[in-house]
């Protein structure tokens, strides 16, 4: 009876440490091989969708970079200005028209001006930039080492995975963002107005932000005069900010280099086919976040 008791107390206790190694490593392997995530927001129209959807990051402790044309900037400074106790970066972008193939003094102004806003009115050091469709060349690159900005902003080159390049020859990274596919309209950025420009539902975006998870390391996009204020786009966000399992970072954080090689080497995406917005619900028929809910949800 005594061996019976004895070889019971073993099996318990080898069922005991099995469990407790069995949840460590469990717990081990989420910690460490839960995806990345950079939060990038847009914004060109006014600042109710854009503060909507701060206030969804805020509740959540999420970090996000916001990048914004001077234009924009010199109007709504006070209100850019304060996001920044909010966790969130803010960048530059120029959305005139993209700047591949531009002359480096072109370029150089551009960014040059962009920055100047900016600084001028957060008073801290604009870190990133990026033109229309994240385009840039060598050109984009030699103006901004010049002008002391750390990162340029690309087209997606390794598909929803977002990269970080370093580019031998200059001190400026290149932020690959992530990107997916579209049937009828090719390529472009894990970003709620690239589904909605395509004819993609909410239902379709949703898919691909959580079939995103498969990465390491990912940069969803939301134009916030989308996703901060319509409603259908907006919940899709909100299920994923609660459900999936990212670690979000702040730039700091996320843009530690993946690839360093030559220039010549880093792959560029110049596919863009969807210039004119194909929706196949305009924004103005896009029911709106009741206002019971605007800022709260």
């Amino acid at each position: 009876m005594k061996r019976k008791r004895s070889f019971n107390f073993v099996i318990m206790i080898i069922l005991i440490l099995f469990l407790i190694i069995y949840y460590s490593i469990g717990a081990w392997f989420s910690i460490t091989h839960k995806t990345k995530g950079l939060m990038l927001l847009i914004e060109f129209e006014g600042m109710d969708s854009l503060n909507n959807f701060v206030s969804i990051l805020e509740k959540r402790n999420i970090p996000a970079l916001l990048v914004v044309s001077s234009d924009f900037v010199q109007k709504n400074c006070e209100s850019i200005k304060a996001l920044q106790e909010k966790n969130i970066e803010i960048g530059g972008t120029f959305s005139d028209y993209p700047l591949w193939d531009k002359s480096y003094d072109e370029q150089f102004n551009i960014i040059n001006e962009t920055k100047a806003e900016i600084e001028n009115c957060t008073g801290k050091e604009m870190r990133v930039f990026g033109s229309k469709y994240f385009a840039y060349d060598e050109n984009t690159v030699k103006a901004a080492e010049k002008l002391g900005v750390k990162f340029i902003l690309a087209r997606g080159t390794t598909g929803a995975k977002a990269t970080i390049y370093q580019p031998e020859e200059y001190n400026v990274k290149i932020f690959s963002v992530s990107n997916v596919n579209s049937k009828k309209w090719g390529t472009g950025s894990l970003c709620d107005y690239s589904y909605w420009a395509r004819e993609g539902s909410p239902e379709d975006f949703e898919k691909e932000l959580f079939g995103a998870l498969l990465y390491n390391k990912i940069s969803p996009v939301s134009h916030t005069y989308l996703s901060g204020i319509k409603k259908r786009w907006n919940e899709v966000y909100v299920q994923f900010f609660d459900i999936a399992k990212v670690k979000w970072q702040n730039l700091n954080e996320f843009g530690q280099v993946d690839e360093k090689m030559p220039f010549s080497e880093i792959p560029q995406n110049r596919e863009v086919q969807y210039t004119t917005p194909k929706p196949a619900i305009p924004l103005e028929q896009e029911p709106n976040i009741t206002n019971n809910n605007v800022c709260g949800v």
